[in-house]
């Protein structure tokens, strides 16, 4: 008997054990649930909460990749006109088909375009990619505002393009600072008809008929005969240059000089001259003007001013091609206009080059994506969409010289024979000096101040500008 009441406590306390130890499981089980999800609400639908943990993971995770995996980068530059924009939107499109994980934000900056670049760094937000004009190129490479391309491409890739268009954007480290996208010389574009009303069959050859065929054009159908801009340092410098000056280079104040060679204290005032005789004391004789600045005929620039016909004559850029094949598709090359070289003067031909580079932002946040941008638009596929086939201006990249789809037009502008090219660039600071020496220049041509004036001015610029 005592057996069996012993036998029977000790159950009881095996079965107070168990159930004891059964309600310590549930309850370190229920806590272990709780735990898991952190941030629910409640605790009463555990599977339920589960399921919208792993859903909002995987949103985060997706989220994430597209962050990582999808880079924008902004390009920026500067327009020639719609044409021009329409272009580069273009091309934008299909590198970004080929490069799905990089979008492409293209900015247009119409006025003060370096002024405005150089400032958003300032304010850190300057793009990854723009454009980079010779005349520039010195300040942003001794400001540290570029990334060394040389550092980011092949020395085989930069081997395609011309030398003489990649001299400009040297530091004085040897290293590249910018790429060509393209480049245009100055020649002389004419309209066909207006001459044949005029009695003249063909274009002016020398600087002194330029004169005479624009003021027969004038008199005899009362449309002005050329259209120059007010100022344009770099436009009057195929004048100097042919006839005898020498090539300006102003890093020094003393460089100032240069205005005091006889050469160029008369070309400038001949160049002066066009406007202030053609436009302002024509006018006051009660003369149609035989020169005028594109503003005093509607037109934005001397492409609309030609384009219009509003004016015979202009001196411009291959650029200037495909805007007039685009913008007045019924003005047609070879029956309506007709392009020439630039005039010469009493020591041969000379004309203007220019070319802008590709640059990319030392402080960007994506050089390889701004790299693959950079080497899908200037390489030969690139420009053989964006420059020979759409008629942009003329490829840099040598081996596009005889492409079969480039435009008529450029193919003549390369046939005409120059006895010197001069590149946009003329010191350090060849864009500060170009801005203020043209608004001396404009000055002048409007007749506020004399041609001797402004020859002393213009040398009061150089060595301000260099002794800063």
């Amino acid at each position: 008997m005592k057996y069996y009441k012993a036998l029977e406590k000790t159950v009881s306390i095996l079965i107070i054990a168990v159930i004891l130890i059964a309600a310590v499981a549930a309850v370190i089980w229920y806590t272990t649930q709780q735990q898991v999800p952190e941030a629910s609400p409640s605790p009463t639908t555990i599977i339920k909460t589960e399921t919208q943990v792993q859903t909002q993971t995987q949103v985060q995770t997706e989220t994430q990749t597209t962050i990582v995996e999808k880079m924008f980068i902004r390009f920026a530059g500067w327009s020639a006109g719609e044409t021009e924009m329409k272009n580069y939107q273009r091309i934008i499109s299909l590198f970004e088909q080929t490069n799905p994980n990089i979008a492409v934000k293209y900015e247009v900056i119409t006025q003060m375009f370096h002024e405005n670049i150089l400032a958003s760094y300032g304010a850190g937000v300057a793009p990854d990619v723009f454009y980079l004009d010779t005349s520039w190129a010195p300040i942003f490479i001794d400001k540290g505002a570029l990334y060394p391309i040389s550092d980011l491409v092949s020395q085989d890739f930069i081997n395609q393009f011309y030398d003489f268009l990649l001299e400009p954007f040297k530091g004085p480290d040897d290293k590249l600072y910018g790429l060509p996208k393209d480049w245009s010389m100055l020649m002389l574009f004419y309209n066909k008809k207006l001459f044949e009303q005029a009695g003249l069959s063909s274009p002016p050859d020398t600087w002194d008929e330029l004169v005479r065929y624009a003021e027969i054009i004038a008199n005899k159908t009362g449309k002005p005969g050329l259209a120059i801009y007010l100022g344009g340092f770099n436009r009057y410098m195929p004048v100097a240059l042919s006839n005898g000056a020498s090539k300006p280079w102003f890093d020094d104040p003393s460089d100032a000089s240069w205005f005091d060679n006889p050469v160029v204290k008369d070309t400038m005032a001949w160049y002066i001259n066009l406007y202030k005789e053609g436009k302002i004391e024509r006018e006051n004789k009660g003369l149609t003007p035989y020169a005028v600045a594109p503003q005093d005929v509607g037109a934005g620039w001397l492409g609309d001013a030609f384009g219009k016909q509003e004016v015979a004559m202009v001196i411009s850029g291959n650029w200037m091609i495909p805007f007039l094949a685009d913008q007045y598709p019924d003005f047609k090359f070879g029956e309506d206009w007709d392009i020439a070289p630039v005039p010469r003067g009493s020591q041969g031909r000379v004309t203007m080059v220019y070319t802008v580079a590709l640059a990319i932002n030392a402080k960007t946040e994506h050089p390889d994506a701004a790299t693959k941008f950079v080497e899908f638009v200037l390489g030969p596929e690139g420009q053989k969409e964006l420059v020979v086939k759409m008629g942009h201006t003329l490829p840099s990249v040598r081996s596009l010289a005889n492409d079969p789809d480039m435009w008529p037009q450029h193919k003549k502008s390369l046939l005409f024979q120059y006895d010197q090219y001069q590149i946009f660039l003329w010191g350090p600071k060849t864009g500060e000096l170009e801005s203020k020496i043209s608004d001396v220049m404009a000055s002048a041509m409007r007749g506020e101040i004399g041609i001797d004036e402004a020859l002393e001015a213009m040398k009061q610029v150089v060595q301000q500008v260099l002794s800063e």
